[in-house]
């Protein structure tokens, strides 16, 4: 018998589990007060649902063996929009859904095998509606977001946004043969591929000035301006920056405008944001998001009020982020209710509910303590901060 978790899989221990809830819960109440209302959709989804618009390949999911196509999601939106589109296809627009919870995904190794990987996350979705305000607010509400979790300030953080229509328009300037292969090296900054890619000279310098336009938004738009002159994606970009930035700044977060910033599948329709942070070893996404309208046209039956943005949170990689600090204002106080008699038990519980009334953790001894040593063990071992006898 294998008593290791699955290749990929991992166990949290109890400081952890703390952790993930005291983020999961101050996030709840954020978006709460933005007016947004939690949802909880299934993990196990249909594979056609799992893979609408080309969010995901079929070989990240984890498949579920059942009379039909079934798989665990790999991320939350799509069975939210699906949700939307059905369940609650008689709401009002826009809706404002959140939701907390696990994904599953494949990640094939190098040797050919499979591990699997776990990710606890939260989000919210806001469906049905179009207007630039929409994407103003997500925004907003995922800089709020840093400010309420308060990630240690050695971290540096990051806002990455970009738009698909942006890549697309680079892209359009390139052999139809040679899209894909271009895209990839743009989404993935692959200077390498780019480097052995058979293309002319001066398509190469062109790409790798792309590569390299990264940067302060104003600086950026200006230079997207002067090769392809002013268009509608480039000023919603600067009315959505004009906004933006002031309250990134006000929260410490560098705002940089990337071109390339998309993704190798077909999910993000529009603008797309990923929030990165550095850390002790490499940068490291812990949120990420964009304008998702094409998936929520696959699952509705019109095209009215086909529009869908969102935005996901990482909870497992902001935990290892978060000041330590947060977790000493969490009552840690912990009691041990002890006693020498088996006839004080009854006691012993009436004073535990006591405890339990002012919101202080307490445990009873399981067996009457006879000895100061075994005392001191006790409370050693059930790591609590004080004892109390009962007579």
């Amino acid at each position: 018998m294998t008593l290791q978790p699955a290749s990929g899989a991992r166990d949290l221990n109890p400081q952890q589990v703390r952790k993930n809830h005291l983020i999961a819960s101050k996030l709840s109440s954020l978006y709460q007060l933005w007016g947004y209302e939690r949802i909880s959709p299934p993990h196990i989804e249909r594979l056609d649902t799992l893979m609408a618009a080309g969010g995901i390949s079929n070989n990240e999911i984890l498949k579920i063996v059942s009379d039909e196509p079934l798989g665990l999601r790999p991320e939350i939106t799509a069975s939210i929009v699906r949700a939307a589109s059905t369940r609650f296809n008689e709401y009002e627009r826009p809706l404002r859904f959140w939701s907390t919870g696990t994904s599953f995904k494949c990640n094939e190794r190098i040797d050919g095998g499979i591990d699997i990987e776990e990710s606890f996350q939260s989000g919210v979705e806001l469906i049905g509606t179009k207007a630039i305000n929409a994407e103003i607010e997500l925004l907003s509400l995922l800089i709020e977001s840093l400010k309420i979790i308060e990630i240690d300030q050695e971290y540096k953080m990051t806002l990455l946004i970009g738009n698909t229509y942006l890549l697309e328009l680079i892209l359009s300037s390139f052999d139809s043969t040679r899209i894909d292969e271009i895209k990839n090296i743009l989404c993935d900054l692959d200077y390498i591929a780019l480097s052995k890619l058979d293309i002319k000279d001066e398509q190469r310098i062109f790409i790798n000035k792309i590569l390299n336009m990264r940067g302060k938004p104003e600086k950026i738009l200006t230079d997207l301006k002067n090769i392809y002159g002013s268009n509608s994606y480039i000023e919603n970009l600067k009315e959505l920056f004009t906004i933006i930035e002031p309250l990134a700044k006000e929260k410490g977060i560098e705002v940089q405008l990337d071109p390339t910033l998309g993704t190798k599948y077909k999910l993000y329709s529009g603008l797309t944001f990923s929030l990165v942070s550095s850390s002790p070893s490499a940068p490291v996404i812990i949120a990420k998001g964009g304008r998702y309208d094409d998936l929520v046209k696959k699952f509705s039956s019109s095209d009215h009020n086909c529009f869908g943005i969102g935005f996901s949170i990482s909870i497992d990689k902001i935990r290892e982020l978060v000041s330590s600090r947060e977790e000493m204002k969490v009552n840690n106080e912990k009691v041990l209710i002890a006693y020498k008699q088996s006839a004080s038990l009854y006691k012993a519980l009436k004073q535990q509910k006591e405890w339990h009334n002012k919101g202080i953790i307490s445990i009873i001894s399981h067996e009457p303590l006879k000895t100061n040593d075994e005392t001191n063990q006790l409370l050693k071992s059930n790591r609590c901060t004080k004892i109390e006898w009962i007579d």
